[in-house]
């Protein structure tokens, strides 16, 4: 049986597979912009360019079609119409073309190595990577885009074969589709010419013209079909050059929960692509395509005449650089990169090719020559021996089938949220753990099965819903959509989680379903009218008033606690329940150092955040009882100064009167102790008293309290005048005045504390005689002020 009907008839049972779990997945996040991208494309081509106004102001109008254009063709064939119809088409079109990319790997690996058990294990390699397999049915960006890369690979060895211009003109096509889908492809175009340009200088006049038309021609191709297949070039074909820097440097940053840390988009550590692919891949094939690297490089670099003479050998180098270079492009651009490796998810081609490789390195070993020479002389009877040959070749064959056969039983295990897949490089058996580390289902794919479970739980009543966007509905038979009805948070019965990793510093409350994996929430619902999950936030509310440091009052009560910054409103209702406004918040480190680097033109770091029904769960927002809390984790390091606040505009927006709060953490800090001394007792009585503040002396410094705190009492300045025992003690500056000047703001030195107003102020280290001090409004006079000896 020639291999290429095995591989056939391998790939028809993933074909049957892939149709009966087809209705098992959800949409992808980017699933509805590609789908319009599509719609905006085929606009434009048929001559509506009102239309297809969005495709020109839209950051997606950069993203090719060579997928998006035969899927809308499809549909429009078809005559679907409805949303379930439609998304079950797409995905078991872009899953088959996936198979088939597999099918191509397939007959790749065996024309390179010969060997039809490394070309199936190579196969089935590919295909089994679970999170290309799941997001092979709802993602038609990047899983195509690998798809075609193992063509254009496949069709590029074929060229070197035949070395004819109509085998590269074929592979540049191929090579210009995958061009439009990523600018990556553009690698191609000069990595496989140079692949070629070792023959030149051994080559005659004729065929020299030859090998240099064949590269031009497959450049030409690639460039030329990348034009054709994306409509917004037609106008200009510069625009090429324009997405190449678009998409590689995304206008649009996210953020990334990498290691147990929050990276924005474009600022991801160098590590974040290496650690992703390593941790999410089937660990049978990691030391596998390291092997095959190895022996490639140890071929290239021991022999490099050989080597340069060898096209199968350069074909490896062609491998092993589509692996190696994009990674370090990303890495030294620093890429805008999100989520997990997703828009990287094509390495895995080269490295399967790699690892196929290294199986048939691992599988071919002889001993007594290369390396083995340098070692002593291994026994007689181990030393060739057909039988011993075959039995260790069984061996390498059956490792890794088993390695294979266990990421199949995982991935059944994980069915159908395969893309949250772990190896054991992680810790997957620790409930929890991945969740608080690593981003798990960021698409909301499993938002499907969230639905299913209320739509099953209530067979007959309308739902009231939440959803951070609205697509998961789109897969349901209509009967279910209409009785799915997608409101604001504060108005839903149940409301679905946005991205874990906004929660990962704080408990959860009481859910209501959840879908997990490893021990770990990949999706869950709440019921925000539910008596369990009054009762929590009740619970949190009282926590915070009874164990959280007040900070400010103002449109909203402000609290520190358990590391976070807490905003309370009492009297949460609409509008600013259904407004869209911004609250500033802007950091302020005692260390400069600690501010992130692209904040250090600010002197803070930026917080600010969005407060609206949509992003209600994002913020880890809560409404009940007719209040609102959010939770915002502060950093983790040493904070002087917060500020936060809403402008006027914002203000406007959500009902309120426009606020700005300024809290100076140390001073604080200092009053809560005070504030904790004169509780206890520890302070005794005042020094002095006035209507206004009592003040007390202690220590070396001063204390200011005055209960209850009303609004006003901290806006006038304080002023402090010490009179020394000596006057030689003054500053030059003082001695004018007869006293040293150490006039303050309340907000430098102070803060409400349990309803008290709480200002402390050290004091100089020499005998003083006496103390006057008291407030003072500039313009209008003294407010206050008290005058007492000081006995030391």
């Amino acid at each position: 049986m020639p291999f290429w009907a095995q591989a056939l008839a391998l790939c028809a049972l993933f074909a049957i597979a892939g149709v009966a779990i087809l209705d098992d997945y959800g949409i992808g996040g980017d699933a509805p912009p590609q789908y319009r991208i599509s719609g905006a494309n085929a606009a434009y081509i048929t001559g509506n360019p009102d239309a297809a106004f969005s495709i020109y102001h839209r950051d997606y109008r950069y993203y090719g079609v060579a997928i998006e254009m035969p899927l809308m063709l499809a549909e429009r064939a078809l005559g679907l119409q409805d949303t379930r119809r439609i998304y079950l088409t797409r995905h078991l079109l872009t899953h088959l073309f996936f198979v088939a990319s597999g099918f191509v790997c397939g007959m790749l690996a065996y024309r390179m190595l010969g060997s039809r058990w490394v070309a199936l294990l190579a196969m089935l390699m590919f295909l089994l990577h679970p999170r290309l397999y799941a997001h092979s049915f709802f993602n038609s960006k990047d899983v195509p885009f690998a798809a075609l890369l193992v063509i254009s690979l496949y069709l590029a060895h074929r060229a070197f074969r035949k070395d004819t211009v109509g085998a590269f003109l074929l592979c540049g096509i191929v090579a210009g589709l995958a061009i439009n889908l990523r600018p990556f492809a553009l690698m191609l175009l000069p990595m496989i010419p140079a692949m070629r340009a070792p023959d030149l200088w051994r080559a005659g006049r004729e065929e020299r013209k030859r090998i240099l038309l064949a590269g031009g021609v497959f450049a030409a191709a690639a460039l030329a079909t990348a034009y054709i297949a994306h409509p917004y070039y037609w106008e200009n074909p510069l625009r090429l050059i324009e997405s190449v820097r678009v998409l590689s440097q995304h206008p649009t940053l996210l953020e990334n929960l990498f290691m147990g840390e929050i990276y924005r988009s474009d600022a991801v550590p160098w590590n974040f692509i290496p650690v992703w692919f390593a941790i999410t891949s089937p660990p049978v094939a990691l030391p596998l395509g390291a092997l095959g690297a190895a022996a490639v490089c140890w071929q290239a670099l021991t022999r490099p005449l050989a080597a340069l003479r060898d096209r199968e050998t350069r074909f490896r180098v062609l491998l092993l650089g589509c692996f190696v270079l994009p990674v370090a492009v990303a890495i030294i651009l620093q890429s805008n990169i999100s989520y997990d490796w997703r828009q990287m998810y094509f390495l895995w081609v080269p490295f399967c090719l790699l690892a196929a490789v290294g199986l048939h390195s691992a599988a071919n070993i002889r001993m007594g020559g290369g390396i083995w020479k340098k070692l002593p002389p291994p026994p007689g009877w181990v030393r060739g021996g057909y039988r011993l040959h075959m039995a260790h070749r069984a061996l390498a064959y059956g490792i890794a089938g088993f390695g294979l056969l266990t990421t199949l039983t995982a991935m059944a295990a994980l069915h159908p949220h395969e893309y949250v897949y772990f190896n054991a490089l992680t810790a997957t058996k620790t409930p929890g753990a991945l969740a608080k580390r690593y981003e798990m289902d960021y698409w909301k794919v499993a938002h499907r099965q969230l639905l299913e479970h209320l739509l099953a739980r209530y067979p007959h009543d309308t739902l009231r819903v939440w959803l951070d966007r609205n697509r998961s509905p789109r897969l349901l038979p209509q009967s279910d959509r209409d009785r799915i009805v997608i409101v604001p948070a504060p108005d839903a019965d149940f409301y679905f989680n946005g991205r874990l990793h906004y929660l990962r510093d704080t408990p959860d409350p009481p859910k209501f379903h959840s879908i997990r994996a490893y021990g770990n929430d990949i999706a869950f619902i709440l019921a925000p009218n539910s008596d369990a999950y009054r009762d929590y936030y009740r619970a949190e509310y009282n926590d915070i008033e009874a164990n959280g440091t007040l900070l400010s009052r103002s449109a909203f009560d402000i609290y520190a606690h358990n590391d976070a910054l807490i905003y309370i409103k009492e009297n949460c209702e609409p509008p600013l329940t259904t407004a869209d406004f911004r609250i500033f918040l802007h950091i302020f480190p005692a260390d400069s150092a600690d501010l992130p680097a692209d904040s250090g033109e600010l002197g803070f770091e930026n917080l600010d955040f969005r407060f609206n029904h949509r992003q209600a769960f994002f913020m880890h927002t809560a409404f009940f009882d007719g209040k609102c809390i959010i939770r915002r984790p502060l950093p983790d390091y040493s904070i002087a100064r917060i500020r936060t606040g809403q402008d006027a505009e914002n203000a406007a927006v959500s009902g309120v009167d426009e606020w700005s709060v300024d809290v100076n953490m140390v001073a604080h800090a200092a009053a809560q102790a005070i504030y904790d001394g004169i509780t206890a007792g520890d302070y005794g009585l005042p020094a002095a008293q006035s209507d206004f503040f009592d003040v007390y002396l202690r220590d070396n410094g001063l204390a200011y309290v005055k209960e209850p705190c009303g609004a006003g009492d901290s806006d006038a300045r304080f002023f402090l005048h010490v009179f020394p025992a000596d006057p030689a003690d003054l500053s030059a500056g003082d001695r004018d005045l007869g006293f040293a000047n150490l006039d303050f703001q309340f907000v430098d030195h102070g803060a409400d504390i349990g309803g008290k107003c709480v200002a402390t102020r050290e004091l100089p280290d020499y005998a003083i005689e006496r103390i006057r001090t008291g407030q003072f409004v500039i313009g209008e006079g003294r407010v206050w002020g008290v005058e007492f000896p000081v006995a030391r």
